[in-house]
Parts: C-alpha cells; structure tokens; sequence
C-alpha cells in the first residue's frame, strides 16, 4: 500500500474513531435489535441479563468503539431482614428464604441476612444494598423505618398495616380457609372443627376467616374452634373432643393451623380409639415434611412459602429498576395460591357414631 493509501485509511480510521466516541447505548440496542434495557444492564454490569446475552452486548460494544470505561462493575446485595433469630427458624420462613437465596443468586445478587429489632440499625446496614426484603412480622418503628429509606423494600409477611406504602408479598390464606370447606362438604363433612392450635398466628386466623364464611354459607354445615395452649398440647385436644362428644357434637372432620397442630390432632385421635380417616379426616396446613412423615400421611394445603422469596426477589429488583414491569405502579399486594395435596388423612364422612370407639375415656352424660 503506498502511503497515500496509508494516510487516506488513517483519516477513514480517525473518522471511524470520531464517530464510534458518539455510540450510544440505544445504538447498541438497535443494532443488536433488543432493548436498550438489556443493554444498559449488561454494560452496568448489573443482573437481568443471560450470560450469553451479555457477553455479544459485551462484545458488539467492543466491536462499535463503545466507551465502557465508566462502566459500574461492583456487586450488590439484597438484605433481608429477620425480627430475631427464633423467627428466622420458624420452617415457613426458612423456606421462604431458600427461595429468595436462590432467585438472588440467578439474579447475579448476594444475599445478606440480619436479625434487627432495633429499627434505628436498619440505616446502618452495610453500603451496596439494593434494597430490603422484610420477612415475617416486625415490629411498628422497623416498618416506619422502612417507609423512610430511599431503598427499595418488599414484606414477606400474612399482616401489614392498612395501607402500608411498600410491596407484600404473601399466600390466599383466605381463599384456604374457603377451599377446605368446600372440600370437606363435597365429601359429605357436616359437623367439622378449626382447631388453631396455640393462638396468636395471623395467619390462622385468616385461614379461620374463609373456613368459618364458607361453613356458614353451606347453611347445613356446624362448626366448632378448638385452641391448644401449646401446638404439641395433646391433652387439651383430648378434653375438647370429650367435652364436645358429651353434648352429642361429634365431628367427622378436623381442619388444623397447621401441620404441626395437625400431627397432634392425628395422634391423639387414633390414641382415643378414632380411625383416620374412616372416623375421622384431619387436614393440615402448609406441606411440611413432616405431613408426609406420619401414618397416615396428611392431606394438606400447600403453600408456595418458597415461591413467596423468589417472587419478593423479583419484585424488588423491579422497584429498583432493573425491570419495567412496576414502573408508575402503586404499592402491590401479592398473594400467591396455594393447592390442596390429598393423601391418606382424609376421606368421606362416617354416617355412624364413633363414641363406642373411644378408649379408656369416660364421656359425661
């Protein structure tokens, strides 16, 4: 090449030069022909974007004599925020946690966990969060504290203030309560018991709420609420069945707080001398490991708690920009379904009477 033909290409090559400086990120986008969104997130080095994805916007960017000097390429976490460390080891909430580690980590995010009934150390929390996913209950001043911080926040929890200005995430707990009932009727169940367990848990009173509005609908259907003073309290199970069969109230059915309370019912009753489910059906709430570690196995309602932390992950990343899908919407309530798992615990309804059948029990007459 003579020099001419060098000089000319140097000027072509310092023209290119000029115009690659003015690339823009929605030039990379339509040359790639995806959106500017995708682009600025692989660029930003943030996550939302597959590393296939990233890597030919990486490249293209290259290719064009795009400047990605300024290019942000730090780590963020999400932190997620526990009231205390029993609450934290509550089996709902871990699972709840397993699913908000693992959408993090697909994400491209860290996970930090804390333990804070302090609401003044939640402003403290290390710098590079992107925002907070409260799970289970926390206190008032931790709830206004999030209202004040310019960070993104989502609850994981059945119960929030009135128009609490942040994202919840939760289950139909409501909608529970109503299916049960419907189950149980269509089973021929007529005489049926909400037993609580120990009282004090949002969320089995919400369950309640459907069960009771559902029964009292069937009009042909009566109910009666056992509480226990503890989940495991098998004695007050036994008084209330004994107590109940003695004023001629015999329940072919058992819808329970929970699996715990559940697996106590279950046992007792088949201590008492009642077969389950010919006598009697149980059905528990939530799909614990345990439901399926008993004989006869629990006919449950699961509930999606692991869902509950990939969903929240998804839309705090949202409220922090990463997708459009929340942009100009107000504050959401989200409620996931859960679905009846039937196994062994349930059946249809007896139309004879189990009293003879009990043990060693005198019934007051």
């Amino acid at each position: 090449m003579t020099k001419q033909g060098n000089k000319q290409a140097g000027r072509e090559d310092r023209a290119v030069g000029t115009v690659m400086a003015r690339v823009t990120i929605q030039n990379i986008a339509d040359h790639l022909g995806i959106s500017k969104f995708a682009v600025s997130r692989a660029l930003s080095g943030k996550a939302g974007v597959s590393g296939p994805t990233r890597l030919l916007i990486e490249e293209t960017a290259a290719s064009l004599g795009y400047d990605a000097k300024k290019r942000v390429n730090k780590s963020l976490q999400v932190d997620v925020v526990f009231k205390n460390r029993a609450t934290a080891s509550r089996e709902l909430w871990v699972d709840v946690q397993n699913g908000i580690d693992h959408e993090a980590a697909a994400q491209g995010y860290s996970v930090s966990v804390r333990w804070l009934e302090d609401a003044d150390e939640l402003s403290r929390l290390g710098n590079g969060s992107i925002g907070y996913i409260l799970v289970g209950p926390h206190a008032a001043p931790m709830l206004d504290a999030v209202l004040a911080s310019p960070l993104p926040a989502v609850v994981v929890n059945h119960i929030i203030p009135p128009l609490w200005a942040k994202d919840q995430v939760s289950a139909a707990d409501v909608e529970a309560g109503v299916f049960v009932a419907h189950y149980l009727k269509s089973l021929g169940h007529r005489k049926v018991v909400y037993t609580h367990g120990r009282l004090g848990y949002p969320g089995r009173l919400a369950r309640l709420t459907g069960f009771a509005d559902a029964v009292a609908e069937a009009t042909d259907m009566e109910l009666r609420e056992i509480a226990f003073s503890d989940d495991q309290a098998a004695g007050d199970l036994r008084e209330a069945v004994i107590a109940m069969a003695a004023t001629g109230f015999e329940p072919t059915a058992f819808f329970c707080g929970s699996d715990t309370v559940a697996v106590t019912v279950v046992s007792e009753l088949m201590r008492m001398g009642l077969r389950i489910p010919e006598d009697v059906s149980v059905v528990g709430h939530a799909d614990y490991a345990i439901a399926t570690r008993i004989s006869p196995q629990l006919t449950t309602v699961h509930m999606p708690h692991r869902e509950m932390g990939v969903a929240a992950v998804r839309v705090l990343l949202a409220r922090a920009g990463q997708s459009p899908f929340m942009n100009g919407l107000p504050p959401q309530r989200i409620n996931l379904v859960p679905n009846l798992v039937e196994r062994q615990s349930s059946g249809p309804a007896t139309s004879e009477s189990w009293r003879h059948r009990l043990r060693d029990l005198a019934i007051p007459t």
